[in-house]
Formats: C-alpha cells, sequence, structure tokens
C-alpha cells in the first residue's frame, strides 16, 4: 500500500518529470536509534531502536538496492541502476493484489511509479536503458544495453 503521506507525481516544478519512480518501504520502519530527540514526549524511554516512517525510511532501502547493483555491473551508470529498478518493479503486492493508495483504491502511477522495488530481479533485469545530459534537455533517444 503506498501511504497517504507519500509523494505524489508529477513534479509541481517540472510537470514532465513524472515521480515517484518506484516505492520502496517506508511505513513502522524498525530503525537504529542514535537518541537524538529523546526530548520528544512520544520518545522519551530510552531505546537503541524505534519504528519510523516516511522518505527517510524507504530511501535507505532503494540505495542500498542501487549499491548492490553498481557493485555486481560497475560499468553501470546511474541511469542504467535507475532503468534496472523501474523496469523490474511490480504492480502487485505480496498477495497478488494490486497495490493500493492508501489502502482505498488501486494506486496509480503519480502514486506508486513502476511498482514495489524487487532487489534480486534489479541484478539481472534482461535489459537496460542509459541515459545522460542531452537525453533529458533535448528529449533524445536512451540507448540500450542487454544484460
Amino acid at each position: 500500500m503506498v501511504t497517504g503521506f507519500s509523494s505524489r507525481g508529477p513534479n509541481a516544478v517540472v510537470p514532465e518529470l513524472l515521480k515517484p519512480d518506484v516505492i520502496s518501504p517506508g511505513l513502522n520502519i524498525l530503525a537504529a536509534w542514535t537518541g537524538s530527540g529523546d526530548d520528544i514526549p512520544l520518545y522519551k524511554k530510552n531505546h537503541n531502536y524505534r519504528f519510523l516512517s516516511g522518505t527517510s525510511m524507504a530511501t535507505p532501502h532503494v540505495a542500498g538496492i542501487a549499491a548492490l547493483i553498481k557493485k555486481k555491473h560497475p560499468s553501470w551508470t546511474p541511469a542504467m541502476i535507475r532503468s534496472a529498478l523501474m523496469t523490474i518493479a511490480r504492480t502487485l503486492d505480496n498477495m497478488e493484489r494490486d497495490i493500493l493508495d492508501d489502502g482505498f483504491r488501486v494506486a496509480t502511477p503519480f502514486a506508486a511509479g513502476a511498482g514495489h522495488v524487487h532487489p534480486q530481479l534489479a541484478m539481472d533485469p534482461g535489459l537496460v536503458y542509459d541515459a545522460g545530459a542531452r537525453d533529458y534537455v533535448d528529449g533524445g533517444e536512451p540507448t540500450s544495453e542487454e544484460c
């Protein structure tokens, strides 16, 4: 499910950028806690871990997957890694049902992007697309590379 507080596309400044690219776990993630914020009443207990939610919880999942892909394919550009993540993303949940937007209706690409990331599949997606600065500026055709 895509949470109600997740960002939605298209990008407000540049509508041609359809965001998000993908979604990843970001709700009630068990995270290490430094103790910072213990002055907040909700967090007064002295524990090393907290359940946290938000982009700051989802982003490390995707960054970690991207690092693993880069390790396996050191010559890949950031655009190729993004392509791998997006082309293997799924629009079905772990019960093979449509991903829902805040639990009520089927999530659109403006809420879920290409879908939920799948690390194992991203390692060998079969085909990735590369893009450089020129592709974003003048709409040039991206190149592709078979894995």
